[in-house]
Parts: C-alpha cells; sequence; structure tokens
C-alpha cells in the first residue's frame, strides 16, 4: 500500500465520520500520546451512548547509534499507523471495549560502516571490513494489523466539551520479516548471514503483537 493509497483511505473516511456526525452527535478531536507515537484522532458518534467510531494517526521517529563488536550501526526505528475503530460502550458509561484495523507503517533499519580496520562477527565468525563492506539489516511488520483494546472516556457523550482518555490494547501484526544483507561477499559469510538471521527470527517469535498504551486530550465541537 502506498502512501497516496493511505491518505485516501485517511480522507475518504475522515469525510463519512464527518458526514456521519450530522445525523448523530457531534465531532471531537483529540491529541495522543501512546506507545504508536503521538497522533491525532477524529471521533464521532454512531448509535448515542452505545457506539463511536475513531480515525487516528500516530508516527514517531528515534535514532540511536549502537556500537557491538568494534562496529558502529547506526540505528533508526520508525513508527507510523493509521487506523479506523470502533467504540462499544456496554453499560451506558465512559467503559469501552474497542476494535478495528490499523495501517501498520513500523519499522526498524540497522546499518553498520567499519573502518578498515574493525571487523564484523556474523554466528561467532570474525569478517574483515574489506571482506563484507557494509550491512544493513531491517525488521518489518504486515501492513495491516487487527487492533482490540479496552479504555475510558467518551469524547461525544461526556458532559464538557473537553476530557480525557485512556486506553490499553494490542495489535497482531504477525511474526516480523527481517533481513541481513551485505555489500560484499566472503567464502562462508552467506550461511554464516543465514544463521545469524535465523537467530534474530528466533528471538522475535514473540513479538507478534504489539501493545498499544495511550493518553489522550480531546476536544468536542
Amino acid at each position: 500500500m502506498t502512501m497516496k493509497s493511505i491518505w485516501a483511505v485517511v480522507l475518504t473516511v475522515g469525510l463519512v465520520l464527518s458526514t456521519q456526525s450530522a445525523y448523530a452527535g457531534g465531532v471531537a478531536v483529540a491529541v495522543k500520546a501512546s506507545t504508536l507515537g503521538a497522533g491525532v484522532e477524529l471521533t464521532t458518534n454512531i448509535v448515542p451512548g452505545l457506539l463511536n467510531a475513531r480515525l487516528q494517526v500516530n508516527g514517531f521517529k528515534y535514532n540511536k547509534t549502537i556500537t557491538e563488536t568494534q562496529v558502529t550501526y547506526d540505528g533508526r526505528m520508525k513508527l507510523f499507523s493509521a487506523g479506523a475503530i470502533a467504540d462499544i460502550y456496554p453499560f451506558a458509561g465512559k467503559f469501552r471495549i474497542s476494535g478495528g484495523l490499523y495501517y501498520n507503517g513500523n519499522k526498524i533499519d540497522i546499518t553498520g560502516t567499519p573502518t578498515s580496520t574493525q571487523t564484523f562477527t556474523f554466528n561467532g565468525t570474525s569478517y574483515t571490513a574489506a571482506q563484507v563492506g557494509s550491512v544493513h539489516g531491517t525488521i518489518d511488520f504486515n501492513n495491516l494489523a487487527p487492533y482490540l483494546g479496552i479504555g475510558w472516556g467518551d469524547a461525544i457523550s461526556s458532559g464538557s466539551p473537553f476530557g480525557f482518555s485512556f486506553e490499553v490494547g494490542a495489535l497482531y501484526q504477525g511474526k516480523p520479516k527481517t533481513s541481513i544483507v551485505t555489500s560484499k561477499t566472503a567464502p562462508g559469510l552467506s550461511a554464516d548471514i543465514a544463521a545469524e538471521k535465523k537467530k534474530l527470527d528466533d528471538s522475535l517469535n514473540n513479538f507478534k503483537f504489539y501493545p498499544v498504551v495511550s493518553l489522550g486530550f480531546n476536544w468536542r465541537f
């Protein structure tokens, strides 16, 4: 899915929510801080006191330099997600059960470029910079991720135009997809890279679910 397609979906759903609000209980906007990054959110009511719909976009970037086995690695984590979420209020209060679907653009990139005197170690074997060149690794996830969570807050039906929300849940992002690529090759290097990749895959087996914890401040208009 391209960025153009993503924003087309976001704008379409936003138009539907805005149109729906004319027949329901209004619209609220929110700013959020969560494990998905900083976010903005649009909420409208579908069934008063029972069902709300939300459209949400989140993002965050983080860079870090890591030194391991004499090589300096530049790590980049990019969080980007866009979700359509339904909130059910089973007790006609502020407690909600939420479910939806996210576009999941979260990704981690790591690049290592040693000096001529440094070495890489893969699967316990050392290789010189001349043998390896540079190394680039990625950790990626499924583009579409179902979401389920619980929370507290109703941006539409509360008495005040201002309010707070809290939510905990999880995205099912599937088994992480990894890659390790070098710019050069040497005898035995491919096998050691494959063994190193398997270790990485095994260590990420428990990351099929991405935890979501969020706090939000909303304004109804």
